[in-house]
């Protein structure tokens, strides 16, 4: 017996591909990935990330200079053309999605960087990707954290399995701007809920992310608080470095010189201070950094990633599991804080240019878990990791996940239709009137969606 299947042609792809450029602070990211088409939306995608490559400089730094956008644009999108079978361009999308390193930029000059960015990648002359008006945007500090959140669980099989909410990861995550805490809370969410659909299931996720309180920024908050404390001076001891780290500061038109003084206790009061500012107005309760509210971390399992888990790997905080032990971290801190930078590099081996922060770090990181996220500090619910099972835990790849779930919603597929010999010209005719209307609804839909 033969059969004959009809499907709309425009689903009929084997294999769907996404180019993803994370546009970062230091670099753009260009990332493909591909995935084997799936044949209902309740199913999990199956999603390889199949090249990578550093572009640099970084987008932002061509905010006084946009006239040499373009060319480094077209560099990107040539590479990634290479990447993608020539057959598959029309219908992969592709998506600049920028981090803190475009949040910190005024707010005239990343308008303008942006505009021309959708400028070049919105001309069909320059690519044969698939460009929307989601394609390019700066990403939201919530966004980055659902995305890290998306890539956890994912990888731990979580979405999959098909499990109990009560079996997924929360993410703490920190870069050089901004931390970000995402996870399924036990109980109702008050604020801050973002709301997601992956494999046909709804998740209500609370997601925060504080600006000026990643890596980077604290570093540059300490400092600017001790000026501020010490007003004419200009060379001031910072109890967050470690002695012997002596360096030079500008701060306006000033330039100050900071000597480290290995001072654990002191350092601590400090970024206590920045931790707790506000608290007392916190509404609704409970609150987590100043008066915003974060509800219970309950008894979830969570991944701590990126600058946290550096930190973890260099004081030697974790087991071999991965998991973290906060008391270990916080004694380490201590006395890893006051030493000097030469010894501090010799017990630990953590490199000198990166000594001092490691220890204003490991502080941060201990009252961060503590007093703000509210784990006790004797929880064993906190896995530190760089990958799992060798695979990064990066935002850009839940991103793609959350970006073709929702294209799966926005541009249903027909169902399939079979035709057996032997079927009678009425059921013949029938059933292609069936696909012929799928077919044009489906058409006038993606039309509506680009017009």
């Amino acid at each position: 017996m033969a059969t004959l299947f009809l499907v709309d042609r425009a689903c009929a792809v084997s294999v769907r591909y996404s180019v993803m450029l994370d546009a970062g602070s230091s670099s753009t990211k260009l990332r493909v990935y591909s995935w084997p088409e799936r044949k209902s939306t309740s199913s999990t995608l199956q999603i390889t990330e199949t090249f990578s490559q550093r572009i640099k400089p970084s987008l932002s730094s061509f905010q006084d200079s946009l006239d040499l956008l373009p060319k480094y644009l077209l560099n990107i999108t040539s590479i990634a053309e290479s990447q993608v079978p020539s057959s598959s361009h029309n219908k992969t999308h592709i998506y600049l999605l920028a981090t803190a390193g475009l949040r910190f930029l005024k707010e005239e000059k990343a308008t303008a960087l942006m505009n021309m960015v959708r400028n070049v990648l919105s001309d069909k002359r320059n690519h044969g990707f698939v460009y929307s008006e989601r394609s390019v945007r700066i990403l939201s500090g919530e966004e980055e954290g659902v995305f890290a959140w998306i890539t956890a669980n994912y990888h731990n099989g979580f979405f999959s399995s098909h499990q109990s909410l009560s079996k997924a990861v929360g993410v703490l995550e920190m870069g050089g701007g901004s931390t970000q805490i995402t996870f399924l809370p036990d109980g109702p969410l008050l604020a801050h809920m973002f709301t997601l659909r992956i494999s046909g299931r709804i998740y209500n996720l609370y997601s925060h992310s504080y600006l000026n309180f990643g890596k980077d920024y604290m570093e540059r908050r300490v400092k600017d608080y001790l000026i501020q404390q010490n007003p004419q001076v200009y060379d001031i001891l910072n109890p967050c470095s470690l002695k012997n780290d002596n360096y030079s500061y500008e701060y306006g038109n000033t330039t100050v010189i900071f000597r480290g003084s290995s001072s654990p206790s002191e350092c601590l009061t400090i970024i206590s201070n920045f931790l707790r500012l506000s608290y007392d107005t916190c509404y609704p309760k409970p609150c987590a950094i100043g008066s915003i509210y974060q509800p219970s971390v309950g008894s979830d399992i969570f991944y701590a990633v990126a600058v946290f888990a550096f930190v973890a790997s260099d004081l030697k905080a974790t087991d071999s599991s991965g998991r973290l032990d906060i008391d270990k971290l916080n004694k380490t801190a201590h006395i890893y804080c006051s030493k000097t930078i030469d010894d501090a590099a010799s017990v630990y081996n953590v490199p000198p240019e990166f000594g001092s922060n490691t220890c204003m770090m490991a502080l941060y990181i201990t009252e961060l878990l503590t007093f703000s996220y509210g784990f006790p500090v004797n929880t064993k619910r906190i896995y530190s990791f760089k990958d799992i099972n060798g695979k990064s835990l990066n935002w850009p790849f839940g991103a793609v996940v959350y970006e073709a779930e929702l294209l799966a919603r926005d541009y249903p597929c027909p169902p399939f239709y079979q035709i057996n010999a032997g079927t009678s010209q009425h059921q013949l005719r029938l059933t292609l009137l069936q696909l012929l209307t799928v077919s044009v609804l489906v058409s006038v839909l993606c039309s509506t969606k680009h017009v």
